[in-house]
């Protein structure tokens, strides 16, 4: 209808939608997280991990070792920190983990007007932060 419009939607890796993979751990950018491989276990065997960060996947799947331990602590995480963490016993995967490093989004305060009735709707929306990369807005009209 004229002169109608709906509220933002934003969609971002922090809004977990439902049915997400428990397998996905969520961080806040400066915030540390420790990754447990095992439960219970074998205290005597070696555990590693290692990381295949994000996007890694599409140029060849690139990834590094990181650590040795059943548990890995991942100290002022950054957005570059996000990937697939494995844990391994003897080159046996136990564990794999995917880190997500975002921003929850805020809520949006959208303001809109139009000038005169045959001027177009103006909508803006002040941002107080930069929003985590991947972050998407959309308008329903």
């Amino acid at each position: 209808t004229r002169g109608a419009w709906s509220l933002v939607s934003i969609a971002s890796p922090l809004l977990v939608p439902p049915g997400l993979s428990r397998d996905t751990v969520l961080g806040r950018p400066g915030a540390n997280v420790t990754l447990t491989c095992q439960d219970k276990g074998p205290v005597n065997v070696t555990v590693s991990w290692q990381v295949e960060e994000r996007g890694a996947a599409a140029v060849g799947g690139r990834s590094r070792r990181l650590a040795e331990g059943n548990a890995l602590l991942l100290r002022r995480l950054r957005y570059e920190d996000s990937g697939r963490y494995s844990c391994y016993v003897g080159g046996h995967l136990l564990r794999s983990l995917r880190l997500l490093v975002e921003e929850p989004p805020e809520t949006p305060r959208v303001s809109c007007y139009r000038r005169s009735h045959d001027k177009d709707v103006l909508c803006e929306w002040p941002l107080r932060a930069k929003p985590s990369p991947g972050t998407r807005a959309m308008l329903w009209v």
